[in-house]
């Protein structure tokens, strides 16, 4: 009886051991099943240990950058009479919903010509366009959603009175709306598509790994030496310099009009923007709200006079506020009666002047770069953002005239 027990406990233990190893041998062979590669784990292993920040990440408008489309993330309504856009009285696109997905469906006299499918959503709060693959090649759709306007408008830089559905989408979009998508280049001279994106290859959205670096060391590490709360193997964000870490937000929000010499998506935490972009010797200073943040900061006496970063004001972890009084109450941080430097301005304004110092400092301004048309329009809408330039203005459009895309 003895012997049949200690028989019995063996093989119990072989398999609990077994189970062990196997379960540590699939945490392990996640990290191959990355596109990245093999140095990567993928965001949802980070929540083992850091769930509250991971959930707070996955509500986020970062996170949520692109993601694959479905009747969760797409805005816009799709019932009759809400979702059409009319090009003249003959031509429109009608967004439809269909039993293999959502599509926009170009009619012409009453006759669908073609049809294309939601299969990628770009944004998630103030504005939506959407992308569809054709084979390996993805084409931005030329109807999208806008909160500002509740409605139906063209993507960006799309006609009003023309349908198009051949506006290719490189992989620069995917390097600031995405956290991986490999290009193939085509080498052929006669190759009318200059490099083709591998479907499979798409990591959606600026996921953990894309601000904090590959964790697969972390991550397996710290689950088998759960006792070590010293973060290993990762870099500690709060420990790199004031402009590596703006670095890290410039590196997607500093506009497009640097030359690029490396993939954004090779940067790592702690890297230089030097080592990706060669820097535009324009004079100019003319930089648009859409994208500049960075170069628009940086003109600002607040910025250039302190030690503040982007994370100052923001926490990448979350959706910026649009309550106006919080960042108010940053700025008092610094600008206070005490240290007499406080608004001019104070005893005329009255006490909202605490509530909002962001109107009249950080006003928002019409984008030169991103604007829409309205159905039946020719004249553009103004997309309007907030400007991080922060200075005094004059003369500015009154906030409640602007349209308010983004907060």
């Amino acid at each position: 009886m003895i012997k049949k027990n200690k028989g019995s406990l063996l093989i119990i233990s072989i398999l609990l051991l077994s189970i062990i190893i196997l379960s540590r041998c699939i945490n392990k062979t996640e990290a191959f099943t990355d596109p990245r590669g093999s140095s990567f784990t993928g965001s949802a292993s980070c929540r083992q240990c850091h769930q509250a920040i991971y959930d707070s990440v996955f509500l986020s408008a970062h996170f949520n950058a692109t993601a694959t489309a479905s009747q969760q993330n797409i805005q816009g309504n799709f019932n009759s009479g809400h979702n059409t856009f009319d090009y003249n009285a003959d031509t429109k696109i009608v967004m439809e919903k269909r039993d293999s997905g959502f599509y926009q469906a170009l009619y012409v006299n009453g006759r669908e010509i073609e049809a294309h499918r939601f299969d990628i959503t770009f944004g998630s709060k103030n504005a939506q366009t959407w992308l569809y693959w054709d084979k390996e090649n993805p084409y931005e759709l030329p109807v999208s959603y806008y909160t500002s306007v509740h409605g139906w408008a063209t993507s960006p830089g799309f006609s009003s009175t023309q349908p198009d559905f051949k506006r290719l989408i490189g992989k620069d979009c995917f390097e600031c709306h995405s956290s991986n998508i490999k290009a193939v280049i085509n080498t052929s001279l006669t190759a009318e598509i200059p490099e083709t994106l591998v479907r499979s290859s798409l990591i959606n959205g600026i996921d953990c790994e894309r601000c904090h670096g590959p964790s697969a060391n972390h991550v397996n590490y710290h689950l088998e030496n759960p006792g070590n709360k010293n973060a290993m193997y990762i870099v500690a964000i709060s420990k790199l310099s004031k402009q590596q870490k703006m670095d890290m937000c410039a590196l997607c929000h500093s506009g497009n009009d640097k030359r690029k010499i490396e993939s954004r998506f090779n940067f790592r935490p702690g890297d230089t923007l030097a080592n990706y972009f060669l820097e535009n010797t324009s004079t100019t200073n003319n930089f648009d709200v859409h994208g500049n943040q960075f170069r628009l900061l940086s003109e600002s006496k607040c910025f250039t006079m302190s030690s503040m970063n982007c994370s100052t004001c923001h926490d990448p972890h979350k959706n910026a506020t649009s309550d106006l009084s919080f960042y108010s109450q940053k700025c008092m941080d610094c600008h206070s009666e005490a240290n007499r430097n406080f608004c001019p301005k104070a005893d005329s304004i009255g006490t909202s002047v605490k509530n909002n110092c962001i109107d009249c400092h950080m006003p928002k301004k019409p984008s030169e770069a991103i604007s829409f048309k309205l159905a039946g329009s020719i004249d553009k809408s103004s997309y309007f953002l907030r400007t991080h330039r922060i200075a005094i203005y004059t003369g500015e459009t009154k906030p409640e005239k602007a349209i308010p895309v983004h907060k």
